[in-house]
């Protein structure tokens, strides 16, 4: 029997040897030609916005919706985004473009690179803060645009013009085996009942046949005072191992890493078998005035049962106990 749960596993992926490419480099943001001189410091977001409509949004969701709507709109400065889209391996621009490919990301203050502007131009820049941005890639992960948060303005970065492509690697999968137990069904269920007696005179009357393991041949007709019930469950045991249906993943730069897992549970072990209910009879010997009362007291106890029950409908068994 195999089962699968959502339970934690660890997941190591051998990556090695990525092999460098480079994306489509037509649009100025991209271009690094060397003789940038020094950059513009950028010490605040927001004068110049290149994509009014990208501006101080607060999810990928909203910046998904945002490009998808003004694209259908032809607004202004579309025609220039969708142009990086294209460099950057949509080949339908915005058309080709899913909410998974939007990121959320921050950019370190002292990176430089290329930033647009208003004038749909772009100038070589450094950050002097930290700066929220949504990181828009192709579907390979391997090349990609930013847009800054707060001012709705593309950014690419200096460094980032040696780009790395997407490659499959083995997956090696290491997880410990566990054996788990659980309570099966109650197989065996035993009856105690305690009883009180005491030694007549005369020669003892035939007791009851329930009765045959009361040894002793001057006892009274017994007495029940208490019923107890004892429930015994056995145990099933499973085996708990993970594996994975994957033998190959694709690793690609700042792209999470997913691995399907498989929790296999096989049982081992559970219960099997017939395991009749038993009973158990315990007997003590009183004095005929303890035993007497007892029995009278007893009598009085049953019949108030018999009243509850009848009042309320409802079977009353005060002497049975509990698992």
């Amino acid at each position: 029997m195999k089962r699968l749960f959502l339970i934690p596993a660890f997941l190591t992926a051998i990556a090695s040897g990525f092999a460098q490419t480079e994306c489509s480099q037509n649009n100025p943001i991209f271009k690094f030609d060397g003789n940038n001189g020094s950059p513009k410091e950028i010490h605040s977001l927001g004068s110049n916005p290149e994509f009014p409509f990208l501006k101080n949004l607060s999810s990928p969701g909203q910046v998904y919706s945002a490009i998808k709507r003004n694209n259908q709109k032809n607004t202004r400065g579309m025609s220039k985004l969708n142009g990086m889209l294209m460099e950057i391996g949509l080949a339908n621009g915005a058309n080709d473009l899913q909410e998974s490919s939007i990121t959320a990301a921050t950019i370190s203050a002292g990176t430089a690179g290329n930033m647009g502007y208003g004038g749909y131009g772009s100038e070589y820049s450094v950050l002097f803060m930290d700066a929220k941005a949504w990181k828009i890639s192709s579907g390979s992960g391997s090349c990609y645009v930013y847009i800054m948060a707060k001012c709705g303005n593309a950014f690419f970065p200096k460094n980032a013009t040696q780009r790395t492509a997407c490659i499959d690697v083995p997956v090696s999968l290491s997880a410990d085996t566990k054996e788990v137990t659980l309570e099966g069904a109650p197989p065996s269920t035993t009856t105690e009942k305690v009883y009180v007696y005491y030694d007549r005179r005369h020669r003892r009357r035939n007791l009851a046949p329930e009765f045959a393991d009361l040894n002793d041949p001057k006892a009274s007709n017994p007495v029940l005072v208490s019923t107890t019930k004892d429930i015994q469950s056995v145990p099933q045991s499973y085996k708990l191992t993970v594996n994975t249906p994957e033998n190959n993943v694709q690793v690609c730069p700042d792209v999470p890493l997913t691995v399907q897992a498989n929790i296999n549970v096989e049982k081992e072990s559970e219960y099997t078998g017939y395991y009749p209910a038993a009973a158990k009879n315990t007997y003590k010997l009183v004095s005929r005035r303890v035993y007497r009362k007892t029995a009278r007291k007893m009598r009085k106890a049953e019949r108030k049962e018999e009243r509850v029950a009848r009042m309320t409908g409802m079977p009353v068994n005060s002497h049975e106990g509990k698992a």
